[in-house]
């Protein structure tokens, strides 16, 4: 079930004192100044609204485990998952939208957003999740599952994806750490051109057609993507190993620009981008 949360909700203005956990009658512009749960299942959502803040609560999903997050000058959105897709057939992650729809796509039979916090599917699942938003800025923390699920011997140590968005001149950003893939779209094709260390480039097109394969950069600091269906956008980027992992499987129409091996072969545990999302989509 969708809920739109409107600004006539259920809460005034400020979420009272005693609002206890899993208290998930948040108007838009409640002001929440200390962190609440929201939810405990399947994972912790922890929510907080500062008064000044330039992003609302707007919708919750609770059949869904799924939140959207909006920048009222803007109109920019955020679609916000945080459980695996058995229920709703939607992956965990963030799926920005800058006019032209949630930049998300097809991926084993789910729809998958384009920041996609799950190493290994199988076992690697969300279990607490923070979103914050206080002035121009909405953070969004997705932990879980631990290194050693990735890299054995690794450590218990909770992976996670770190992420704070804001709206500078029109333009989303959005400043990341963690471990996390980006899966742009391959329908109808998409450019992604790298900058390395050494000042090199490396220029790749992918599309539906583009044969299954893998393919592995070291050292890349920019990464430039045009995309056929969301248009550009870009990020700088400390990543020791970026993968190229594509599949010609009818089921995917993105491919996979992950982080996993710079932590599986160089063992780099937190990974750093500075995205720069164009004014307009398309």
């Amino acid at each position: 079930m969708l809920i739109t949360v409107c600004a006539a909700g259920l809460l005034a203005a400020t979420v009272p004192a005693d609002a206890g956990p899993l208290d998930r009658r948040i108007s838009p512009t409640a002001v929440a100044p200390r962190p609440i749960v929201v939810d405990a299942a399947p994972a912790e959502l922890t929510y907080s609204r500062q008064a000044r803040s330039e992003w609302q609560l707007t919708e919750f999903d609770r059949s869904g485990n799924a939140i959207l997050a909006t920048h009222v000058p803007s109109g920019i959105t955020l679609a916000i998952d945080y459980d695996d897709p058995a229920d709703d057939r939607h992956a965990a992650g963030i799926a920005p939208d800058t006019g032209c729809g949630p930049m998300e796509g097809g991926f084993w039979g789910s729809t998958t957003p384009l920041l996609y916090p799950i190493l290994e599917p199988d076992a690697h699942v969300i279990q607490d999740v923070t979103v914050a938003m206080d002035g121009g800025e909405v953070r969004v923390r997705m932990a879980g599952g631990a290194y050693d699920l990735v890299s054995p011997g690794a450590g218990d140590e909770p992976l996670f994806m770190d992420a704070t968005f804001t709206v500078e001149d029109g333009r989303l950003r959005a400043h990341t750490r963690g471990l996390h893939y980006v899966l742009p779209s391959k329908d109808p094709a998409t450019t992604v051109d790298l900058t390395l260390a050494d000042g090199s480039r490396v220029s790749r097109t992918f599309t539906m057609a583009s044969p299954t394969g893998r393919e592995y950069l070291d050292d890349v600091r920019l990464v430039e993507v045009s995309d056929g269906r969301y248009g550009d956008l870009s990020w700088t980027t400390d990543i020791e190993r970026l993968q190229f992992d594509l599949n010609t499987n009818p089921l995917l129409d993105v491919f996979e620009i992950d982080a996993d091996h710079t932590l599986k072969d160089r063992g780099q545990r937190v990974v750093t981008n500075d995205f720069t999302f164009a004014p307009a989509c398309g």
